[in-house]
């Protein structure tokens, strides 16, 4: 009867996954194409799992009959259970705990057997993965050589996955020296930008072009490498799929089997367990309460099920796996038939990619010398070129200049010798020193119709710049010169004599007053010189593009040009569009292009609008809703922000149809210019006292002077403005 009892025991099993390869996950099909253990690996799990479930369905399908079966009342194993139950209690308690005593060793036995099973399933498992790997190798192998036999090919193996970090190192490469242009370039960038001309891009359009080559072929080769790699070599090869593709729909096809069989076994299992716990429930029943059987019998009935599905695994893997061997000494015998191709395909890669690898380190150190030799050139063409009248290799030493009379002289003078004129003869002879001639240089000149207020604008901006009214940002330091002592008298005039400014000489090139200004740019700030260059209104008005003086004039790096509010249009409007016309003469600018140089339209004079009799349109006085608004926008009267700056610009625009009504003064400007100019209201004396002419009675407040003066800095790619 205990021999009946066991054998109901061991009749049956629980669900349960096969050790080892029921607990490997089957990986999806976005594996790398270079991966072929992955590939190997996903084909290996799906092919386990799809017959584990199909092992332990049919395991279960007998199970549940079995179960049943022994179920009913007249079956065996209800007889012997009854006839237990019949014994008296000392017998029944007896023989149970002799069945307990047998049971534990034989749940124990076969614990160790399942574990040793598992463990020689996952030995079989991971040679056959091996195998499984050199075969897809193999094809990849054989695959690439028959396509690479075509330039394609060759073009696909650049493009592949494999080369994505030679691809990103040699963007790193370029991008770095592209860095490094742009910064040293970063003037010329924002000019291109902002306004001004962008000299002598080559190099770095060049180096930029190179570089979003390279990002494009680094993004293609990790993101669609794969895709361009196999479809290349499919074409050169011949196939209509690749080997990858294969593998992946043989891969795609196991999975997509094993979804109903999952299914199916999930409803087995529900069965099964039902005809399982009623089994047990009628050993229990039939034994003490104590007794350890029922469990016993249960766990027993689980490691059933994983004998069957591990033996069965183990009979598979072993077909599969010689399938596999048999498949891979095919192909051995086609690679070692094609080895001399072989090889000639892997040198031909090699040399692929040790010339494209030489052509980007030729790229990077090419581009440095390049990067270096301009940086040398240019340093050296601003040394050698002229503030004044911007002769190049001109300038030579002043022997006679600042020298003692018992000693050397005190500082290193430079003194230009280019001939600026043959008729009448005229030598620049611009002297400055010797250590501001590596500085980078920017001219800014002051144009408009006589008594427009330039160089009463100059002298206070003189003025202010050395009391230290500038932003604190920025750094300004006077330089000494001709010109600054000539403006040193002027505001003496100015501001103790009350004596306005006299007109500007024109005999020749005005002498610039210059400055030394650092800048706030956070990527390294800069020290350039500003020359600024006081020319008379007769240069604006009367001089036409063949003269020197004049074509110097519009040789500038950005313009301060000035409106006299009371002042006609009519002669102001000539002079602006003459101004356009000999820009586009001197650039050699087609009609219907434009320039990038700033253009500062500077409205002087403002305070004598008042008392002027202009209407608003809609009724009131114009001027003193401008002062008004001008209040409004910024009461302090001195910030200096490119939103001041702006909302200052529209003010006066639309003060500009009530004081020159029909001059489209931003239609002249911006058919040349593009948008490049903003209007500047100002005053060198000040809005107190407004509309009196006599500076004796007035109280010296200028506004809105260096205004002007840091937007063109700004535009040309110095950071001054906050």
């Amino acid at each position: 009867m205990a021999a009946g009892l066991a054998s109901v025991a061991l009749g049956s099993a629980a669900s349960a996954p096969p050790h080892g390869a029921a607990s490997a996950p089957v990986a999806g099909n976005g594996v790398s194409r270079t991966d072929e253990e992955a590939l190997a690996a996903d084909y290996v799990h799906a092919f386990l799992k799809r017959e584990q479930f199909q092992a332990a369905n049919a395991f279960l399908e007998k199970e549940i009959q079995r179960l049943e079966a022994a179920g009913r009342p007249d079956s065996p194993d209800q007889a012997m259970l009854a006839q237990f139950q019949q014994m008296d209690d000392p017998t029944r308690l007896s023989m149970a705990e002799i069945l307990d005593q047998n049971a534990g060793p034989v749940t124990k036995s076969l614990d160790g057997a399942a574990d040793a099973l598992g463990r020689r399933l996952d030995e079989v498992t991971s040679a056959w993965q091996s195998v499984r790997t050199s075969l897809d190798r193999q094809q990849r192998q054989l695959f690439e050589m028959q396509g690479s036999r075509w330039m394609a090919g060759q073009l696909a193996s650049l493009l592949s996955v494999d080369k994505r970090w030679f691809w990103l190192f040699g963007l790193v490469a370029v991008l770095t020296l592209v860095s490094v242009v742009f910064h040293e370039r970063r003037h010329e960038i924002r000019r291109l930008l902002n306004g001004g001309r962008a000299r002598a891009m080559g190099l770095s359009k060049f180096l930029s072009a190179a570089a979003l080559i390279l990002a494009a072929l680094t993004v293609v080769t990790f993101y669609f490498g794969d895709r361009i790699y196999e479809s290349l070599l499919t074409v050169g090869s011949g196939r209509e799929t690749s080997p990858r593709e294969a593998i992946l729909r043989q891969n795609a096809a196991l999975v997509a089997q094993i979804a109903p069989l999952e299914r199916k076994h999930e409803d087995l299992q529900r069965k099964y367990d039902a005809a399982l716990a009623a089994a047990q429930g009628r050993i229990a029943a039939a034994l003490p309460a104590r007794s350890v059987l029922p469990a016993d019998w249960k766990n027993a009935r689980q490691r059933a099920l994983e004998f069957s599905t591990t033996l069965d695994l183990l009979d598979r893997v072993p077909q599969a796996m010689q399938t596999d061997l048999d498949e891979l000494a095919k192909l051995s015998k086609e690679l070692d038939a094609q080895a001399e191709a072989t090889a000639v395909y892997k040198r031909l890669r090699q040399w692929i990619r040790g010339g494209l690898g030489v052509a980007l380190v030729g790229l990077a150190v090419s581009g440095g010398w390049l990067f270096y030799r301009g940086v040398r050139v240019r340093r050296e063409v601003s040394r050698d070129t002229c503030p004044l009248c911007l002769g190049a290799d001109h300038l030579e030493p002043a022997p006679d200049y600042g020298r003692r009379a018992d000693g050397p002289r005190d500082v290193a003078v430079v003194q230009c010798k280019n001939v600026i004129s043959q008729e009448p003869y005229e030598q620049c002879d611009y002297t400055f020193m010797d250590i501001y001639r590596s500085m980078t240089k920017v001219c800014f000149p002051t144009l408009g119709v006589p008594q427009a207020g330039k160089t009463h604008w100059l002298a206070m901006l003189y003025w202010e710049l050395n009391r230290g009214s500038y932003p604190k940002s920025v750094q300004f330091e006077k330089i000494r010169s001709q010109s600054s002592q000539d403006f040193d008298v002027l505001v003496e005039e100015i501001l103790n004599s009350r004596i306005g400014t006299a007109a500007t000489q024109r005999d020749r090139i005005p002498h610039p007053l210059v400055f030394n200004l650092q800048d706030h740019d956070a990527l390294g700030r800069n020290n350039l010189l500003v020359n600024i260059f006081d020319y008379s209104g007769e240069v604006t008005s009367d001089m036409g593009v063949e003269d020197y003086r004049r074509r110097r004039a519009l040789e500038g790096d950005g313009f301060f040009f000035f409106l006299d509010p009371t002042y006609p249009s009519e002669p102001q409007s000539k002079a602006l569009a003459d101004f356009r016309e000999d820009i586009r003469l001197v650039k050699g600018v087609k009609a219907g292009r434009r320039v990038r140089i700033p253009v500062a339209l500077c409205v002087s004079k403002i305070d004598l609008l008042a008392g002027k009799s202009f209407s608003l349109p809609g009724g009131g006085d114009a001027i003193a809703w401008f002062y008004k608004e001008l209040s409004r926008i910024d009461p302090t009267g001195e910030a200096m922000t490119w939103d001041v700056i702006e909302a200052r610009s529209r003010l006066l625009g639309e003060l500009r149809d009530t004081i020159w009504p029909g001059w489209e003064i931003e239609r002249q400007i911006d058919d040349l210019f593009g948008g490049r100019y903003l209007f500047f209201p100002l005053t060198p004396v000040g809005l107190d006292g407004a509309g009196e002419t006599d500076l004796s009675l007035r109280t010296i407040s200028p506004f809105g002077l260096l205004e002007p003066l840091l937007w063109l800095l700004e535009m040309n790619g110095y950071p001054v403005l906050r």
